[in-house]
């Protein structure tokens, strides 16, 4: 195989493994179960189901209020006194994962309230069949007049409430009832309550709130927190605080609980916050299958370096041009020999004599003023009768006399020969 094909191959399977991952990644960002009616108790919408007016209800009376669009995992603990206290949870459609409940617990037991407004319990997604979750949800979405045992008998799900109240049941869907309402929960004693559904068994719970007979409200304690079981998740939405003294009542439980803030879960409506590619990226790479990619990439590296392979055939650097000194002194002579500049000539020549003996003494030398050292020049074995020859022919072709040939090679073989053997 020649080495282009190799490299088209490798890029093409390159390419190949990034778009898998991309469509693992955006498996992984979960999807929304179709929603025609868009009817559901979320604090983005104004119709009568929606919860958006008790959103900014708590805004104007509570110290903080405000939406919470990420997994439950990442919910700061109540332990910082600047985490919000309360949790509401009204009518999730989307079941709560093994390690968000787990995260939900510890959050309960550090001192958070959770309001959760739920008529089937809150299904709590099977790690070995996770669709069977998401069929109790679908199931109570799609079929509200059916009774709650029905649903657990046919879909067997574990919910989050039957971890904590396992004998817990809730009754048939009613006609809207709007009547007056008591419990310890209730500002005053007593408030007008409207509601369509309430808990047929409470499991040994706390009653906080009650119309006659019809138990609306429930206490589980947790730890050092508590869950507040609303039997009807309607109790939240728009339609019903206009009607009744509800919102009084939820505002009443946020308040007398930790800090008083309060967040109000999205992520269950399917409503997630959206994170671009790095965030999604880091995420896959703290998962199981993310180790993994990240140990086949070192793998793949280490694999690069110890056998030094390489996308293309191996190349030597390009050689530096060299020329011979011979031909550089070839080419600078034919230059002096086409201008017919001797004098010029023999001037460089006694210029690069004076460099040399510049270097051999540490200081500048001139060649006509060398009066220094006559005795040692006189014992230099004839290099002062080479130097006194060199300044004649210098001075010759300086007055503009014409040098003959062997004339101008004795002044380079004089300057060559007193610079191999420099003055003393």
């Amino acid at each position: 195989m020649r080495p282009q094909t190799r490299n088209w191959l490798t890029a093409t399977l390159a390419i190949s493994l990034l778009v898998i991952l991309a469509a693992v990644l955006g498996s992984l960002t979960g999807q929304r179960n179709p929603d025609p009616f868009l009817r559901r108790p979320s604090t983005f919408f104004t119709d009568e189901s929606g919860a958006r007016a008790l959103l900014l209800v708590m805004k104007r009376l509570l110290p903080s209020a405000e939406q919470w669009r990420r997994p439950l995992n990442s919910l700061a603990l109540p332990s910082d006194q600047s985490a919000p206290s309360t949790l509401i949870v009204a009518g999730p459609e989307k079941p709560i994962t093994q390690t968000e409940a787990e995260h939900l617990d510890r959050w309960l037991a550090e001192g958070g309230q959770l309001i959760l407004a739920t008529d089937n319990g809150w299904p709590v997604r099977d790690r070995r069949r996770p669709s069977d979750a998401e069929e109790l949800a679908e199931s109570a979405h799609e079929a509200p007049e059916k009774d709650t045992q029905d649903l657990k008998e046919t879909a067997r799900g574990e919910t989050y409430l039957s971890r904590h109240a396992p004998r817990m049941q809730w009754s048939k869907p009613e006609k809207v009832h709007n009547q007056r309402a008591g419990g310890g929960s209730l500002p005053g004693g007593e408030l007008n309550l409207q509601w369509r559904r309430k808990f047929s068994a409470t499991d040994d719970g706390k009653v906080v709130a009650a119309a006659g007979a019809a138990v609306l409200g429930v206490e589980i304690p947790v730890g050092r927190g508590r869950i507040v079981a609303l039997a009807d998740p309607s109790i939240v939405s728009n339609g019903a605080l206009r009607e009744a003294d509800n919102a009084i009542w939820l505002v009443a439980l946020a308040a007398g609980w930790g800090n008083g803030k309060v967040l109000m879960d999205e992520y269950h409506h399917g409503f997630g916050q959206r994170r671009g590619a790095a965030a999604l990226t880091w995420a896959f790479l703290k998962t199981p299958w993310g180790w993994c990619v990240l140990q086949v990439i070192a793998a793949g590296l280490l694999y690069l370096f110890g056998y030094r392979r390489r996308f293309g055939r191996v190349s030597e650097p390009p050689a530096p041009a060299r020329s011979s000194p011979l031909e550089l002194i070839e080419a600078r002579a034919g230059v002096f020999q086409a201008a017919a500049a001797r004098a010029l000539a023999a001037e460089l020549i006694v210029q690069n004599l004076a460099q040399d003996l510049a270097q051999a003494y540490g200081k500048p030398v001139n060649i006509f003023d060398l009066n220094h050292q006559p005795e040692a020049m006189s014992k230099s074995d004839g290099a002062a009768k080479q130097l006194a020859a060199l300044r004649a022919l210098c001075a010759k072709a300086t007055r503009g006399e014409t040098l003959t040939d062997q004339e101008f090679v004795d002044v380079g073989r004089m300057a060559g020969e007193i610079a191999q053997k420099p003055l003393p």
